[in-house]
């Protein structure tokens, strides 16, 4: 079944999951779509929101400043 990222219409709203009864967190969560997240979609419960970026996603890289010296063995 297809992934759908969802979270509570409202804050507040408790929606739980149907797999084990926990509630689906208010900043969303990801979930297998299926007719019980749909019926929710269609009575107004949740909204279809986008996912927040990951967090493994690399940061673009930061331009380099000047390296620091580096000292030689037998040197002060």
């Amino acid at each position: 079944m297809p992934q759908r990222f969802i979270k509570p219409a409202q804050a507040g709203l408790v929606v739980r999951r149907p797999e084990n009864g926990k509630p689906l967190p208010e900043e969303g969560a990801s979930v297998e779509w299926s007719a019980h997240w749909q019926r929710r979609l269609d009575d107004g419960s949740v909204i279809e929101a986008a996912a927040p970026k990951a967090a493994t996603e690399q940061p673009k890289p930061v331009a380099a400043t000047e390296p620091a010296p580096v000292k030689k063995e037998g040197t002060k």
